[in-house]
């Protein structure tokens, strides 16, 4: 668990993010480099989104320039919102990550002291194997994502400085991401300038968005396995308390009444803490699909149009495959909260009738509420799940095939 926060700290660290660190991470030192990185990701908004505003009348160029823009308007919105959020963060992590909130359950505690029992003993090994697995899942996820980030960075950076450097020709001043400037490039100096704010923009990216979506990832990922740590108690509620009384009493009753109503407490803090992270990410969600729309479009175009094995364009088939790959992990992530719920909402009445009045009334309470699901709502009614990725990839297509169709009758082949 702590090797892999400090993963955490040391990728986010280095776009001054510091909501990871044990000690000042709020520090103006901090703060102030997390802001100058904001900073940065704007000025390389503005430029991509002039070069792309300047060059609309060829089509080509648009769709070459678009597939910049497009990963521009995720990395400053990233920045923005670490920025922005730091506080709630801070908060989220402290609540979820850096302490395993289901551990405030007196069963959890009862059960964590215990070496006896088949199913408390089960129970006792479900929390910590999976708190164990989700850390080091989303430290492996996380190192992928920034090597697979670093790798599009390093293909776009290269390739001009190849093509520079196979024809030889000293004046051109050929960038690694279309920006416009509203200075000169003639100039070495400015242009070796300028080419630096592009590489540190391009690996800028290798840390905003491993860094937020991981983080976000990692606490869905707390909030699906306490689901399912609830599912497991409700399924198995008259043997789990039948191992802590050794009969069935008078106390059995009372303690499974009571157990019920740890479970429906934790539920409702899970949902509450859902529903806050879900506020401050839905602007983030729909940023991402719309972009990712774009953006698959626009780099199945460039394939298309293309020399299918030339190295420029192996940096699409990258750039392409990762934003498919971040919308259906976020997809999935959607989708099995939903199915963790339904388990749950049908593992409540696993042998309702076995248990007295007041027993069944916060069973029906607590079945109500769970009839309110803690969707990942992108807008409005929309739902992060395995439908709305479906929806993604046909759109993306539609749209290429569009843009394929404009191309062919404009004879831009």
């Amino acid at each position: 668990m702590d090797e892999t926060l400090k993963v955490f700290h040391r990728v986010l660290s280095f776009a001054g993010i510091a909501i990871y660190a044990k000690e000042k991470w709020n520090s103006n030192l901090w703060l102030s480099f997390q802001i100058f990185n904001f900073l940065i990701g704007t000025f390389c908004f503005i430029f991509t989104t002039g070069f792309v505003v300047s060059n609309y009348s060829d089509l080509l160029i648009f769709i070459q320039a678009a597939c910049i823009w497009t990963t521009g308007v995720i990395m400053t919105m990233s920045l923005g919102v670490c920025l922005i959020f730091r506080q709630k963060f801070r908060m989220f992590l402290c609540e979820m990550v850096f302490k395993d909130e289901v551990l405030e359950m007196p069963l959890i505690r009862y059960v964590l002291r215990l070496e006896s029992g088949k199913k408390l003993f089960e129970l006792k090994q479900m929390v910590k194997d999976s708190q164990e697995q989700l850390f080091r899942v989303t430290g492996v996820l996380l190192k992928c994502y920034v090597t697979s980030v670093w790798l599009v960075a390093t293909l776009y950076l290269c390739s001009p400085i190849y093509e520079m450097f196979s024809k030889g020709d000293k004046s051109l001043r050929l960038l690694a991401f279309d920006m416009w400037f509203p200075w000169s490039l003639e100039n070495l100096k400015v242009y070796i300038a300028s080419f630096i704010f592009h590489a540190y923009a391009g690996y800028l990216c290798c840390v905003a968005y491993p860094g937020l979506q991981l983080t976000i990832i990692l606490l869905i990922g707390q909030v699906i396995r306490q689901l399912k740590i609830l599912t497991f108690i409700m399924l198995n509620l008259n043997d789990l308390v039948l191992e802590i009384t050794k009969e069935k009493d008078i106390r059995w009753q009372t303690y499974c009444t009571a157990v019920l109503s740890q479970c429906v407490d934790h539920y409702i803090k899970l949902k509450s803490f859902s529903n806050r992270l879900n506020v401050i990410c839905r602007p983030f969600y729909l940023t991402l699909i719309l972009v990712a729309i774009m953006l698959v479009c626009m780099c199945s175009v460039k394939i298309a149009v293309s020399d299918k094995l030339s190295p420029d364009t192996i940096k699409y088939y990258v750039h392409e495959f990762c934003f498919i790959l971040v919308v259906l992990m976020f997809c999935l992530l959607g989708q099995q909260v939903d199915n963790e719920c339904e388990q749950l909402e049908r593992a409540i009445t696993e042998n309702w009738y076995i248990f007295d009045k007041k027993h069944k009334t916060h069973v029906k309470i607590f079945k109500m509420a769970l009839t309110q699901r803690m969707h990942i709502f992108i807008f409005g009614t929309i739902t992060l799940s395995l439908p709305t990725f479906t929806w993604f990839i046909k759109t993306g297509m539609s749209f290429f095939t569009l843009v394929m169709s404009v191309l062919e009758e404009g004879n831009y082949e």
